[in-house]
């Protein structure tokens, strides 16, 4: 018996031989077709070794694409729901297996910290644990667990876009017991058509497939599609014991008039207690806008309640509720930027089910993790009162848990945003903790951003997105890293699903708008700023103002409008210095940027990361640069770290970044 079956194509067997080795390295057993038997029946050898293998990891190729034995073999680990697939050279993917997501591994060149095969083996890894097969690994980095945020940069505000279309909440959980021997799967049922109406049963389908994979891939104890059919008829709760569930998440979808609304929900299948459900609307013509926020809000939430059965957790079903709908608020109020009565309403959530589960660190380090984040960004109440109730939080949760990764992240929020050394230990001790827990690689991910480490940062930001890809999340954050690294191009091919499923959502308008800046594109970034009033929190006026006139002067190239703007900014310089030089920098006007830094102290809310923007290149090539990287603690910071920014890599750069730190210690 193997842990995985490997099926390829003969041409790919030199790629099929470098994942047998590496999956083997990583402690599990392999069967490809090299272990056959000169007397063995080949079809009856394949379909037995599928049946008993944990795992089928099918490697897609031109070649794959148009071999019968690879679709075959495909469709019988599809068939059992412990199919795994990769890509080698992105050729399309035979229907129904296209329906599914895949790892791209065409660069892979066999090394074991690929990003992409990180994922494969998360993916083996969930199957196995499936099997209930507990024999000792290698533990790959694999995808976190739990919802994630947004990372709000120099031109980015609140991103509330799911508010205006979640609807509904917990409903009444009819038993309180303690939960002691809850299971700790996950059993997820396709989602049920209401009517008969056209295009409902596609929608459905699709969504459940979609999900299904997602889940799978961020390893979640999820049942297979056929046991997950097996829990019906009138002993439910005896089958969910015998099968481990301590969770049902189940949905249907049904047509209004010109719109498809969509109801989910989550039960205790044992005590048949209904813990969480939602609602969600939209017009059936823009089904895909519609699915990418079912998909986004459901990931969360089912990562948290797996948080809520992990062992030692012990929560009664009203804990888990309690806990479950703070976790759907995150969501709807984004993390805190939707600011207001939304933000509230999410703060009192995780209050409530910190009281609800006073031993449970998760609900405490939640509750830290989003008082640190809204206070550090001041977006509700008094920040010294929410700061102080954070790190109280944070501590707690850390005596209940000393390995808790939201609550070494919280107590990274909690830094100044200039003591980068400070915020990148908490996080790195996260990481620590769980190398794959998206909130510390992508916090931490903004750090090297702020101190011009932008490789590292797109690597950080891309283990965030992993977690939760369908969401307009840490995902729209991977294209402005790609922004950073000069790669503009990818960045607008990545940008284009998420402008066509979020066409509304803040953050993926800034994202935009960002791309366009460094691009160049002032004409189109206009017409963007134009769109503004359809986000459901627009900028602030000034803000918008403060664009339009940038954008309209760089578009004209009229010498005389860029002298006016030139004047505006150097008399602004005395009050918002920040401002200023950052719209200077994008225009040019290198002499005045730093003629307003010699007298430039920042102040603890300032950000750093204007400075490695491909907009403002021109800053960076100038030997004076340094003298105002220092002015943010850069320089000390890259002195005593010995990590530079990567810029300083640059052989056309006319300067040594260490030799002028050096002179500037000197001083």
């Amino acid at each position: 018996m193997a842990d995985v079956f490997v099926s390829y194509a003969r041409g790919d067997e030199r790629t099929a031989r470098a994942v047998a080795e590496r999956l083997i390295e990583a402690g599990y057993s392999v069967w490809w077709d090299t272990e056959l038997l000169p007397h063995n029946r080949f079809a009856n050898v394949i379909e037995e070794e599928i049946g008993i293998a944990h795992a089928v990891l099918v490697i897609w190729s031109k070649i794959a694409v148009k071999s019968q034995w690879v679709r075959a073999e495909a469709e019988l680990g599809r068939g059992d729901g412990k199919l795994i697939q990769v890509t080698i050279d992105r050729s399309p993917i035979p229907l129904p297996f296209n329906q599914y997501q895949l790892a791209d591994l065409q660069h892979w060149r066999g090394d074991r910290d690929n990003l992409h095969w990180q994922k494969v083996l998360a993916s083996v890894a969930h199957f196995q644990a499936a099997k209930g097969d507990s024999r000792p690994s290698l533990q790959p980095i694999s995808p976190a667990k739990r919802t994630i945020f947004g990372r709000k940069g120099r031109l980015t505000l609140a991103a509330a876009a799911f508010v205006a279309v979640v609807g509904g909440g917990v409903v009444a959980v009819r038993s309180f017991d303690h939960q002691p021997g809850r299971g700790p799967r996950i059993a997820i049922e396709p989602f049920r058509t209401i009517g008969s109406a056209a295009g409902l049963s596609d929608f459905a389908a699709t969504l459940s497939d979609s999900l299904q994979d997602v889940l799978t891939q961020d390893q979640l104890q999820i049942l297979s599609p056929a046991e997950a059919d097996t829990l019906k008829g009138d002993d439910l709760a005896g089958h969910a014991k015998k099968l481990g569930v301590g969770l049902m998440f189940s949905g249907t979808v049904q047509a209004n008039g010109s719109n498809l609304d969509v109801s989910m929900r989550i039960d205790d299948p044992v005590q048949q207690a209904s813990l969480w459900t939602a609602q969600m609307s939209g017009a059936a013509a823009k089904s895909d806008q519609l699915q990418a926020r079912v998909e986004a809000l459901t990931v969360a939430v089912l990562n948290c309640s797996e948080q809520g059965l992990a062992p030692g957790a012990n929560l009664s079903d009203a804990a888990l509720q309690a806990f479950l709908h703070a976790c759907e608020l995150s969501q709807t109020a984004a993390h805190g930027e939707a600011g207001g009565s939304a933000a509230y309403a999410m703060l009192g959530a995780m209050r409530q089910a910190a009281q609800e589960a006073p031993d449970f660190a998760g609900s405490h380090s939640m509750l830290a993790k989003h008082l640190a984040y809204v206070a550090a960004n001041g977006l509700v109440g008094d920040p010294s009162s929410i700061r102080g109730e954070a790190e109280t939080e944070a501590h707690r949760a850390l005596e209940l848990d000393p390995k808790d990764p939201d609550a070494l992240v919280a107590l990274g929020l909690l830094e100044p945003r200039l003591d980068f050394a400070k915020r990148e230990f908490w996080y790195r001790k996260a990481l620590a903790s769980n190398p794959a827990w998206s909130h510390a690689n992508g916090f931490l991910g903004n750090v090297m951003t702020d101190v011009g480490r932008l490789q590292d940062a797109l690597t950080l930001y891309q283990r965030a997105a992993s977690v939760n890809p369908l969401a307009a999340d840490w995902s729209v954050i991977v294209p402005l890293a790609l922004v950073n690294v000069g790669q503009t191009s990818q960045a607008s091919r990545e940008m284009i699903p998420f402008a066509q499923r979020w066409p509304n959502d803040p953050l993926v308008w800034y994202t935009q708008i960002e791309i366009m800046v460094a691009q160049g594109r002032w004409g189109d970034g206009l017409k963007l700023l134009d769109r503004s009033a359809d986000l459901p929190s627009p900028p602030p006026p000034d803000w918008l103002a403060d664009r339009r006139e940038l954008f309209a002067v760089l578009q004209s190239g009229d010498a005389s409008a860029r002298n006016n703007l030139r004047q505006k900014l150097l008399a602004l310089s005395r009050t918002e210095p920040d401002a200023a030089m950052y719209r200077l920098g994008v225009m040019g006007f290198v002499d005045d940027v730093f003629a307003i830094a010699n007298h430039y102290s920042p102040t603890s809310s300032a950000s750093s990361d204007f400075l490695f923007q491909p907009e403002t290149a021109a800053l960076r090539r100038d030997p004076r640069f340094m003298s105002l990287a220092a002015r943010f603690g850069l320089v000390d910071y890259w002195r005593r770290t010995d990590h530079w920014p990567d810029f300083c890599s640059d052989p056309k750069l006319p300067y040594d970044c260490r030799q002028l730190a050096a002179q500037l210690r000197a001083r």
